[in-house]
């Protein structure tokens, strides 16, 4: 079995925004490419193939302990711009929500065949990556490109088409020199590997900060979040992450989705039954096998 399995149809944003999403990362890296450091390119490139591979993606803290977070923002530039030659980009994820610290939340790019849809039926595997997560999180769906920062939070939110729940499975190895810190995390694109999404609301339906989750695994409680616990909460917190994504050299088009991080635990995946309940956003449920 591959990385996962989707029993029915193909995720509708499959083939979404491929071509005009290469032009995105092509202009994006020509323009960084001019102050890289020169070891940038290579290691990003180990980076991609170890992650192609399923072995350890390395540190960066270990093999350039002085590099800054911008450098560490190249080195996935250049991964994520090989790993999502084939289909394109759909969507980005924040890391790091609870937190207020500079430069929060961390940023990562969506592959766009990794968004999944809870109306099929979604088995995780195990087998081919052991290293699985599961975190809760709440995501928004844009009808309008945001090229530039916006305003303020009304302006952003005429932006959103709709809000969705989400479970996001991310997973990969990593190497273990030492403990990972920021720029690890940053440069292997906060692992992301699929999210799943349940049905879309109304932005202006219901409140984010107020949807109450809960996670069951093979029917026991294993996760409870609530949607504020994002740092000044979801809105702010989006605001946030997608000026961070602009000041990447991305830019945030009709169909993609963000997911404003976990909340709550992050789990490691194991096999079960897990059923999400996100009150008025809806269930997702999903298979995890060995």
């Amino acid at each position: 079995m591959g990385r996962h399995e989707i029993v029915s149809r193909h995720c509708k944003f499959a083939a979404m925004c491929v071509l005009a999403l290469a032009s995105v990362f092509s202009a994006a890296i020509a323009e960084t490419d001019a102050v890289a450091p020169d070891w940038i390119v290579p290691f990003a490139d180990r980076i991609h193939n170890a992650w192609r591979d399923g072995k350890p993606m390395p540190q960066i803290s270990a093999a350039y302990p002085d590099a800054s977070l911008a450098d560490a923002y190249l080195t996935q530039k250049h991964f994520v711009s090989r790993m999502m030659a084939p289909d394109g980009v759909g969507g980005f994820k924040a890391a790091g929500v609870a937190s207020a610290a500079p430069g929060h939340p961390l940023v990562a790019v969506m592959p766009t065949s990794d968004i999944l849809h809870a109306k099929d039926k979604i088995v995780i595997g195990l087998a081919d990556d052991p290293h699985r997560h599961v975190e809760n999180e709440i995501g928004y769906l844009f009808h309008r490109p945001v090229t530039e920062p916006p305003a303020d939070v009304d302006a952003l939110r005429r932006c959103v088409k709709a809000i969705v729940a989400i479970v996001e499975v991310p997973g990969g190895a990593v190497e273990e020199l030492q403990p990972a810190n920021t720029n690890d995390i940053v440069a292997w694109n906060i692992n992301a590997k699929a999210m799943i999404l349940g049905d879309a609301h109304g932005p202006n339906a219901i409140d984010p900060d107020a949807v109450n989750i809960t996670l069951k695994r093979d029917g026991e409680i294993i996760n409870t979040a609530r949607g504020d616990m994002a740092a000044g909460g979801q809105w702010n917190t989006l605001l946030k992450t997608v000026n961070n994504v602009l000041r990447q050299g991305y830019t945030v088009q009709p169909g993609h989705i963000i997911t404003n991080g976990a909340l709550g635990k992050i789990l490691k995946a194991a096999p079960g039954h897990y059923h999400a309940d996100y009150g008025p956003l809806g269930i997702i449920e999903f298979e995890v096998r060995q």
